[in-house]
């Protein structure tokens, strides 16, 4: 491209022509949904200025016709500039304060370098976030205050004194909390104080249960176990680790001195966190419902609703801002210590599997979902069990897995025995076609044969 046209991208778009000038309003519109941007009249998608024919009344011709096919109206600055001796047109589009823009009565959002356009409930979700507020503070109109348990809300206090050292008296009533959440309004409780609080949420939003399942091998041929959760969002939670914890295996792992501890097959920690960002963060207002599916070789986590624009997959792996799609539900979670607002629940997730030796988690979002998929650690001594290895041989195992070799001196550190007996077990590992053995004389080492 010319030294003053950007390439194409998020704020930028190239049209030949004014002929065009459809497109260009649409793309106007998207740009005007998400941060803005400008749109060159007179480029080819390579970057090659070929300019345009600029008239008396073009430019206000052009603006018409954006202003007039746009709701609300986008008011673009339109100018020319001269680019290799060519006329460009430029039409600079900044960001509109209510989203989404449409145009010709389409919601257009910019996502990369194509519009997209939202379903209604995008169109509505990014509606209710431009004027501050989240879908979960909507009313629930079909409901009414005696929905709730405020028992629960009760014991919510309770959790939230010790977690966060919320100031509320456990002696004010469970209404007036209620309120101080925003989970009522005008006398009716909200969306997200009928998924936190309701006697039966499931009553009011089918969509909002979680179905647990685990299957038998890698697919979804054969169920073992299967649970729909259709309680309050809080208990959700734990209802859906009580299933993982029925369906996940505990391993055996040999410390040092020969002293046996068990470890679940995937880090807790991990996949609740992973639970608490899909019953927080999903779509409530799509149909479809969380997801938690294991497998002989994995563990995933689905929930509707991919992740806002202004998030990408890669930025879950660094630090990143929180852009929670249901406010209330995620203030509440905070409360109680379930998430902490401040972006890094995935970055924990990672930090969590590393230290246990598993695979970083997938994540994957689309438009509708994000998933979330935790692969199973096939350590050395599982892989390798039924060759009738002694406790020593999967201890060598185990520090090989964690370190990717072993020395005779390391081993003999760890196990604290006889160095001649432990070099029998490397030669036997070796006879076998577990190890193979590196270096030299003096600088001797065993790692796994591939």
């Amino acid at each position: 491209m010319g030294a003053m046209i950007p390439e194409e991208g998020q704020t930028v778009e190239c049209k030949e022509s004014l002929s065009q000038w459809r497109d260009i309003v649409e793309t106007c519109a998207a740009f005007a949904s998400a941060q803005g941007g400008r749109v060159y009249i007179g480029v080819r998608d390579d970057g090659t200025v070929i300019g345009v024919q600029v008239g008396k009344g073009t430019l206000e011709d052009l603006s018409n016709k954006i202003a007039q096919n746009t709701s609300p109206k986008v008011v673009p600055t339109v100018a020319t500039l001269t680019e290799n001796g060519k006329a460009v047109v430029t039409v600079e589009v900044p960001e509109h304060s209510t989203k989404p823009v449409y145009a010709f009565e389409k919601p257009l959002r910019r996502s990369g370098r194509s519009n997209q356009v939202l379903s209604p409930g995008e169109a509505a979700e990014m509606y209710l976030q431009s004027r501050g507020r989240t879908w979960d503070y909507t009313v629930m109109v079909e409901s009414v205050i005696r929905d709730l348990d405020m028992g629960r809300v009760t014991h919510f206090v309770e959790r939230a004194r010790a977690a966060r050292r919320l100031e509320v008296n456990l002696d004010t009533p469970a209404e007036q909390v209620l309120h101080q959440l925003k989970l009522i309004r005008s006398g009716k409780p909200t969306v997200a104080g009928v998924l936190l609080f309701g006697l039966s949420p499931a009553q009011f939003l089918p969509q909002a249960t979680v179905r647990c399942a685990r299957f038998k091998g890698e697919t979804e041929g054969t169920f073992l176990d299967m649970q729909v959760i259709e309680a309050g969002i809080i208990e959700q939670v734990e209802a859906v680790m009580e299933f993982a914890r029925r369906n996940l295996r505990m391993a055996v792992k040999i410390e040092g001195a020969l002293e046996r501890t068990e470890q679940w097959e995937y880090p807790l920690e991990a996949v609740r966190e992973a639970v608490v960002n899909a019953v927080c963060h999903r779509d409530y207002a799509s149909a479809a419902s969380v997801q938690v599916r294991i497998f002989d070789d994995r563990l995933e986590v689905w929930n509707p609703g991919g992740l806002p624009p202004e998030l990408s997959v890669k930025d879950l792996r660094v630090s990143h801002q929180s852009i929670p799609r249901n406010k209330l539900i995620a203030d509440a979670f905070f409360l109680i210590g379930y998430v902490e607002q401040f972006g890094t629940g995935t970055q924990r997730m990672i930090s969590q599997l590393r230290q246990a030796g598993f695979p970083e988690p997938e994540f994957e979002s689309r438009e509708h979902f994000f998933r979330v998929v935790f692969r199973k650690k096939i350590r050395l001594e599982e892989r390798f069990a039924g060759m009738g290895l002694n406790d020593r041989q999967v201890r060598a195992l185990q520090q090989v897995s964690d370190k990717e070799r072993i020395t005779l001196a390391v081993y003999a550190q760890l196990l604290g025995m006889p160095k001649r007996t432990l070099q029998r077990d490397l030669q036997e590992l070796v006879k076998k076609g577990v190890l193979v053995k590196r270096g030299t004389a003096k600088a001797t080492w065993y790692e796994v044969k591939e």
